[in-house]
């Protein structure tokens, strides 16, 4: 297993402790080096341990600890001004929470109090995809499609989902493992099906993420989305927690089709790593309609942390002075060539997409038939665990070991890597598959 079934924390005997970080390498308590390329959980970004972000830290932390959220800072407002010039047009509203989970759940609850301050207040159901992940807190789950909602099925809002539960097998019979344009037609029958007057918002990550790992779609599907939403008056979330801030060679994934949505949502790269923090940011017409009508979004107790706000607003610079989302472009074009030189004729590995420093990895029982393996083999674990033997993390899909099966692994190292990094993670990532692949009945 590369990790424990339960993550609650159980004494000093967990099976790998980190003692120290820097650049996109870990290094253990018993002395081991470890390439992280899944950038954890895929939220590194300027690379870890920069003595910058140290020393704005402790400089922050003496000037001022914590205010009440309805107060604001310096910080807060130079963040504010930086993220209006990355959002898309029209966003430029923003509301800061701990974590990405957090961040969906106020999107959410934004989304229905919005159409309640239109008049619609039946429009209270969000509809997601069949095959996603958004979060982990029950309304999350609830949007989400992934295999982490089995445990709590039975206390989960009952919201609509779209799509295949699995792209490169889906009933419209495409070829291309991504959404098809079916699959955007898919939402409009939905919104009629349940009735259009029942629908808050859609929510979708512009690519898909651990739910898949890395599955891009076809380039007609979000222009086509945003049109439906529009015509149909419901909101338009694009959950940028896990592709936004540079993750796919864009400023944020929408970016990759002109798409500006009614809210975006983000987290991970926001802080690269270094405070928890979440965001969502909102078209100004919309926020202003709900202010007109005096309505109140409660925040949450750490929202707009003076702390974590300069240290976001410092990792964006970083990234802008370092030009690291062009790098992102440029490295994650190299690294996507060489993982489909390396491990496409790979008698286990499927399908190899992604963008930037974004790519997943599948692998599959039969190459032809593109047939998965069975959830009981765990074969996403055992790569993992083959890699970590010799020095490579990656990160595994959430989403793929549901009841139809299927196995993938991210890509997703920090944009601060360079050739020798790409090298080493290809080429490792070959030899843990060699070391599997035969101990795997077929």
């Amino acid at each position: 297993m590369a990790q424990p079934p339960l993550t609650f924390v159980r004494g000093p005997h967990e099976p790998i402790t980190i003692d120290r970080a820097e650049g996109a390498w870990l290094y253990t308590g018993d002395g081991r080096r470890i390439l992280d390329a899944g950038a954890g959980a895929v939220v590194i970004n300027i690379g870890q341990a920069r003595e910058e972000i140290a020393r704005l830290v402790a400089e922050e932390v003496r000037r001022v600890n914590y205010i009440v959220p309805i107060w604001s800072t310096i910080e807060r407002q130079r963040l504010v001004e930086r993220l209006a010039k990355w959002t898309p047009a029209g966003l430029t509203r923003f509301f800061f929470t701990s974590g990405g989970s957090e961040a969906i759940e106020a999107a959410l609850k934004f989304a229905i109090l919005y159409q309640s301050v239109k008049g619609r207040p039946t429009r209270k159901k969000i509809i997601g995809r069949r095959l996603s992940y958004h979060g982990n807190t029950l309304a999350a789950l609830s949007v989400g499609g992934s295999g982490r909602r089995a445990d709590y099925e039975h206390v989960l809002f009952d919201w609509p989902k779209i799509g295949p539960s699995y792209c490169y097998r889906c009933e419209w019979g495409k070829t291309y493992p991504g959404c098809g344009i079916d699959c955007a037609t898919a939402l409009e029958e939905e919104i009629i099906r349940q009735g259009p007057e029942t629908i808050a918002a859609f929510i979708a990550e512009p690519m898909m993420g651990s739910g898949g790992a890395a599955v891009p779609p076809v380039a007609e599907y979000w222009p086509r989305i945003a049109e439906i939403c529009k015509r149909h008056e419901v909101l338009l979330i694009a959950d940028e927690v896990m592709t936004g801030f540079g993750r796919t060679g864009r400023r944020f994934g929408v970016d990759h089709w002109g798409i500006s949505p009614d809210i975006l949502v983000g987290g991970k790269g926001l802080t690269g790593g270094y405070m928890p923090m979440g965001m969502m940011a909102v078209r100004e017409s919309l926020v202003e309609e709900c202010e007109r009508a005096g309505k109140d979004f409660m925040f949450y107790t750490y929202s707009s942390h003076p702390t974590a706000c300069a240290v976001a607003d410092r990792v964006l610079e970083i990234m802008e002075r370092e030009h690291l989302v062009e790098r992102s472009a440029k490295l994650g074009a190299r690294l996507g060539a060489q993982l489909k030189e390396t491990l496409s004729g790979h008698p286990m590995v499927g399908d190899i997409r992604g963008a930037g420093l974004f790519w997943g990895v599948e692998m599959v029982r039969d190459k032809s038939a593109r047939t998965p393996y069975p959830p009981e083999l765990k074969v996403t674990n055992r790569v993992i665990a083959a890699a970590l033997k010799r020095g490579l993390f990656v990160y595994p899909s959430s989403g793929m070991a549901q009841k139809d099966g299927g196995d993938a692994v991210m890509v997703t190292p920090p944009f601060i890597i360079g050739d020798p990094e790409i090298e080493f993670i290809v080429n490792t990532l070959r030899a843990a598959l060699d070391d599997v692949h035969p101990n795997l009945a077929v």
